[in-house]
């Protein structure tokens, strides 16, 4: 997991340094309840690669 910043609140969940409910995790991404949730399971779907901007993600 080089490709993870250690200063990002995602990439601590993605490793395990913070707790989370995690829903489903491939080599790509990683999906997880949300803990401020406005609805019951609204998840949040993030990238296993550490990116600034959405359009900086290979669309592949």
């Amino acid at each position: 997991m080089s490709d993870l910043d250690d200063n990002c609140l995602f990439c601590k969940i993605i490793k395990g340094e913070i707790p989370s409910y995690k829903l489903f995790e491939n080599d790509d991404v990683y999906a997880f309840l949300d803990i401020s949730h406005v609805n019951p399971g609204h998840t949040l779907l993030v990238p296993k690669k550490h990116i600034v901007n959405l359009f900086d993600y290979s669309q592949e």
